[in-house]
């Protein structure tokens, strides 16, 4: 959060005169301090000197657009947390994959609402303190041992694949967080070691996941990358995510610190090659200059 005063600080970037004049009056009138630049390239070196505590930013721009501006953003560790809201236009595709991969929060479009604009701010503010808390390294005190679960797993897993005593052999040593390195040294695809799992948990599977589905702002893109992770929209459920390894005692610790612990957390089992797509590290695609 910006040091110099108690309020937060937040960082327009549109190339429209207008649109940063009504940004800057009415987030000020909020309570905000805000800074405001024209351009994605302006945007880059205004947060080199001040690091913001949110970024609206327009997607459609000369030069540098938005979805760059983010893909500078999440290259660096020192910014990759900055949380994002892109600015649309009214009924512009809002791809929620490519807005998760960069890092965003949330779409905002224009013309804007005043209370919408407020509350989505609000919101993105609030993902700071639920990030940070990411960072914390406390010991899991799970009810029982996970590892001990692996175990059991590991040889429901022999059973399920009906495997003979030496692919067995092969994969008994194998540690709770090389779950998937079993495929190779087993000769099967990774998709029946996460179909395993469910069954085994109990849990449902899912060989693919609806973008639309995805519910940003939960978890930083960078940590979903890291922990094969990802939150999704439930009909029943607020707290409900796609994980690759239910055996990781940090990202479950690390889930139940991010979102209310008196809350039950919904988990499905995917692939690792079922979440690859959704978290891919941004690339600009070839030929693309602006």
């Amino acid at each position: 959060m910006n040091t110099e005063t108690a309020k937060p600080l937040i960082l327009c970037v549109d190339d429209e005169f207008f649109t940063l004049k009504v940004l800057k009056g009415w987030l000020t009138s909020f309570g905000y301090d805000v800074l405001t630049v024209e351009s994605g390239e302006q945007a880059i070196e205004t947060i080199r000197q001040a690091k913001p505590d949110c970024l609206l930013l327009d997607i459609i721009m000369p030069g540098m657009n938005g979805y760059e501006v983010c893909e500078r953003l999440q290259k660096n560790e020192d910014t990759a947390q900055i949380p994002v809201i892109f600015v649309s236009g009214v009924g512009s595709e809002q791809d929620k994959a490519r807005a998760f991969a960069l890092g965003a929060v949330d779409y905002v479009e224009k013309p804007f609402d005043r209370k919408i604009l407020f509350d989505k701010v609000q919101a993105c503010l609030q993902t700071i303190p639920r990030w940070q808390a990411l960072q914390q390294r406390t010991a899991p005190s799970p009810k029982h041992s996970k590892v001990e679960d692996f175990w059991l797993f590991r040889d429901f897993l022999f059973f399920y694949l009906r495997l003979l005593p030496e692919k067995q052999e092969l994969a008994a040593k194998v540690p709770p967080a090389k779950l998937y390195t079993m495929a190779s040294l087993l000769g099967v695809d990774e998709r029946q070691i996460a179909q395993a799992l469910a069954a085994f948990l109990k849990l449902p599977y899912l060989d693919k996941i609806n973008p639309e589905k995805i519910r940003l702002g939960v978890l930083p893109a960078a940590y979903c990358r890291t922990h094969q992770v990802i939150a999704i929209h439930a009909s029943s459920v607020m707290n409900a995510f796609v994980l690759t390894n239910p055996f990781d005692l940090n990202l479950l610790d690390s889930l139940h610190r991010v979102t209310r612990s008196d809350q039950t957390l919904s988990l499905s089992i995917a692939a690792p090659a079922t979440l690859a797509p959704l978290l891919r590290s941004p690339e600009r695609p070839a030929g693309q200059t602006h």
